[in-house]
């Protein structure tokens, strides 16, 4: 108990109860801030970037075995497509020399149809195949359904037509005010101008400069489409894709150009082994051409493994970024 500094008595409220003296020593509890216990600061974690890069050897690895586990899968859509190539071979005088008539023309038209209808069916089977693979290696209850591939197809329609409109539309706006610039500017010479090799080259300089760009900016932002949609988002997989790329566009744009890069590497390697076996023997260039078909779906289950990777990687990254 502490005394008073002017009387000695013993004080313990705010003033001496014998002389008055205010107490140095009091303390009010009910004025006293709330004592907090300081809590550790913990420095901020740096949370790794996610890079798609490790993910093409890897998927290019995973590749190989899921292609075994489908032989009878694989045997049919080789053998439709080794009979799409022996049907376009009396079509190869044609394509070398352009039809010029428009009777000809549709002959040629109608007897194209249903090669490249067989080509179309093919692919989309093997891109199915090659997504359900993907898909169940993190979803084992995944199963493609008549609903789930017809909403598939929908979504996909609605991407290329999506695409078109806004090619067409920046098309437009690149063209037309180049015609009318030119058409006011050159009078009466405007058809010879027209044909100027150099007005074609400036059209097609500036076609390139605008649509190009946004296409490849429109097809990486819903790059991720059947990706997300395997994984779930099938109630709006483009938006899923949108949000996934935020960020990450250069990213995806360059993942996407790799397995382009790698497409063209067995491209040129089947194309040099088909022409070294077509100079030996004709039948024995059906060789060549299996090898070609056999890379390229190969390289469809590379490509499915990787978008779903990198989907996976990339959602699992802005979910720790909402939590952190």
């Amino acid at each position: 108990m502490p005394f008073c500094s002017q009387c000695g008595s013993g004080v313990s409220g705010e003033r001496c109860s014998n002389c008055g003296t205010e107490n140095p020593h009091f303390r009010n509890p009910a004025e006293e801030l709330e004592l907090v216990a300081p809590q550790a600061a913990f420095p901020p974690v740096d949370r790794e970037r996610p890079r798609p890069w490790p993910l093409i050897e890897s998927s290019l690895s995973l590749a190989w075995p899921r292609m075994r586990r489908h032989p009878l899968w694989f045997a049919i859509v080789a053998a439709i497509d080794l009979l799409v190539l022996a049907y376009m071979l009396p079509l190869s005088g044609p394509l070398a020399k352009a039809p010029t008539s428009p009777v000809a023309l549709g002959h040629f038209y109608e007897q194209l149809a249903l090669p490249m209808l067989f080509v179309l069916a093919v692919s989309f089977a093997i891109r199915l195949l090659t997504l359900g693979d993907a898909a169940r290696a993190r979803l084992a209850e995944f199963r493609w359904t008549f609903r789930t591939v017809a909403a598939l197809v929908g979504w996909l329609l609605l991407v290329f037509l999506g695409i078109a409109f806004a090619a067409s539309v920046a098309t437009m706006i690149v063209v037309i005010p180049m015609v009318l610039m030119m058409a006011a500017h050159a009078g009466p010479a405007a058809n010879s101008l027209a044909q100027s090799p150099a007005v074609i080259g400036a059209v097609m300089l500036a076609l390139f400069a605008t649509v190009i760009p946004l296409a490849a900016w429109l097809g990486t932002k819903i790059s991720l489409l059947e990706a997300s949609f395997v994984l779930g988002e099938r109630s709006n997989p483009i938006g899923a894709s949108w949000k996934l790329t935020d960020g990450y566009f250069w990213e995806t744009l360059g993942f996407s150009i790799l397995y382009v890069l790698v497409a063209l590497g067995i491209l040129i390697v089947c194309l040099g082994i088909g022409r070294l076996l077509a100079s030996l023997s004709p039948l024995l260039s059906l060789i060549g051409d299996f090898l070609q078909f056999a890379g390229s779906v190969w390289l469809q289950f590379a490509v499915a493994e990787g978008m779903v990777a990198w989907a996976v990687m990339l959602r699992e990254a802005k979910g720790e970024a909402l939590q952190g």
